[in-house]
């Protein structure tokens, strides 16, 4: 009777031990021999053998399962043709992202980022210089350099300066000086302009079903002062007064297209533009932001700094629901005849939707847009301020300025998804015409392109994309430190 009694003490004692040397439980003195040597009879009891047993091989043993991560089991599974499937495209991205990747790891490791802003920066951060490159678009290459501020006079103004150049007939300079809303004031200003001139710029005639090759070539040399006065009605609410004048001119316009056909023929001298225009204008628009996004664009990353200045449409990364609304209408009268004379109007809908079942950064993004030119009374409309589909910002997979008449409408549609932290994904469609009235509009009309590409950003900023687009007139990538929509 006494020995059963001492047995049940002894028991009680281990377990009570046990417990209390769990609580003060260091798993890092573990010691490997304690359960070989009680397995090898080396403890004369079981109660020996718990209080000898270092505490860390107890807490191993008194995990439950029902804690143990699913993750942490290993596992195999048999590399069945439909797996291997499966796995190809994540594989394909994961190989055809290594050299960015590598890219990104060198340029961590090497400071490239923090020499570069000790070269292009001033010790705040906040202004400098960087050179410039353009590659296709209106020019196969020009190159520049671009002056920056985004604190002038210390008030927060932006100010860009920018050339371009690639020979004495073909150089481009503008200026943009912004002073964003703050939370003392409800108004924005924007006064931005400059000069152009191209002795080999080209047109596409035949509008929204003109061959590739029904092309002429002119000369061009602008000049152009813009001013918006914009006021938030509400933070989500900007409206715009708009003034302007652009003085054109037009010359050395090709008697032939390139496929042989003479341009008197398909160009009607009077009211096409040709000579020299000075166009001046006004308009009203209203923006409705009721986008949710991760975060706001803060403009504070080193390439968004010298790129992006505040724009009220770009506030925003990653936007994930919601809808924008934009609308205007302009009135543009040539002031040096009434040859010319016409309203511009349009129309833009952006929506974004999560894709359902699945987190919100996996999203669809729509996009339709309609701007139209409306001559009045005997009025004309110039050729170079009619609607253009063919760009980075629109019909991408087209040559630049592509389609071109009064009016347009685009159809956008992007699956956006990401990839990593600071990269998304993205695989797009867009589908554009363009027509003379309304009633020219039809589905079998539109002109379409496909396409994919990667976005890059950071917690809080906007840096840049690059895209690839095909269409039935071949393939054009392009890099944009500007969103699309």
């Amino acid at each position: 009777m006494l020995s059963t009694l001492s047995s049940y003490i002894n028991y009680g004692m281990a377990i009570l031990s046990a417990i209390i040397l769990l609580l003060h439980a260091d798993p890092s003195k573990a010691d490997e021999g304690v359960e070989r040597n009680y397995q090898a009879g080396t403890f004369d009891s079981l109660s020996h053998a718990v209080l000898q047993t270092p505490v860390s091989r107890l807490y191993l043993k008194t995990v439950r399962p029902d804690t143990v991560h699913p993750d942490s089991i290993p596992y195999s599974v048999d590399p069945s043709l439909g797996r291997q499937l499966l796995k190809a495209p994540a594989v394909v991205l994961h190989t055809a992202t290594l050299p960015l990747k590598w890219g990104i790891i060198w340029i961590n490791e090497s400071q490239v980022l923090p020499k570069l802003s000790n070269f292009f920066l001033n010790d705040e951060g906040t202004a400098g210089f960087y050179p410039n490159f353009s590659f296709g678009g209106r020019t196969a290459f020009a190159a520049g350099v671009t002056y920056f501020n985004r604190d002038v006079f210390g008030l927060g103004h932006s100010l860009d300066l920018n050339t371009f150049y690639t020979n004495r007939t073909n150089f481009k300079f503008g200026f943009n000086y912004k002073i964003p809303p703050d939370k003392n004031s409800r108004y924005q200003f924007d006064i931005r302009g400059g000069a152009r001139k191209n002795g080999d710029q080209d047109i596409f005639l035949g509008g929204n079903d003109g061959p590739e090759d029904l092309e002429i070539e002119y000369g061009i040399e602008n000049y152009n002062l813009q001013v918006d006065a914009g006021y938030l009605l509400r933070s989500n609410v900007l409206a715009t007064l708009s003034n302007g004048i652009k003085h054109t001119n037009i010359s050395n316009v090709s008697t032939r297209t390139e496929t042989g056909e003479f341009v008197g023929g398909l160009v009607n001298s009077e009211g096409f533009g040709l000579g020299t225009i000075t166009l001046a204008n006004t308009g009203l628009s209203a923006t409705f932001d009721l986008r949710n996004a991760d975060s706001k664009n803060k403009n504070t990353n080193l390439v968004s700094t010298v790129t992006s200045s505040y724009d009220f449409k770009q506030t925003k990364t990653r936007i994930y629901s919601g809808a924008l609304f934009d609308a205007g209408i302009s009135y543009n009268r040539s002031i040096n005849e009434s040859t010319y004379e016409f309203l511009r109007y349009y129309g833009d809908w952006q929506q974004f939707l999560p894709l359902p079942g699945w987190p919100q950064n996996r999203r669809f993004a729509l996009r339709a847009r309609l701007e139209k030119r409306y001559p009045l009374g005997d009025g004309f409309v110039p050729f170079y301020e009619q609607s253009f589909l063919g760009d980075a910002g629109n019909l991408r997979g087209y040559e630049q300025d592509r389609f071109r008449n009064l009016g347009s409408l685009l159809l956008t549609l992007e699956y956006r998804y990401p990839i990593w932290d600071t990269w998304d994904a993205v695989v797009f469609t867009d589908q554009g015409q363009v027509f003379s009235e309304f009633n020219q509009i039809a589905f079998n009309r539109f002109n379409g392109a496909v396409g994919t590409g990667l976005r890059f950003m950071t917690a809080s900023d906007f840096l840049f994309r690059v895209e690839i687009a095909f269409s039935k007139e071949g393939a054009q990538s392009l890099l944009q430190f500007s969103t699309n929509f």
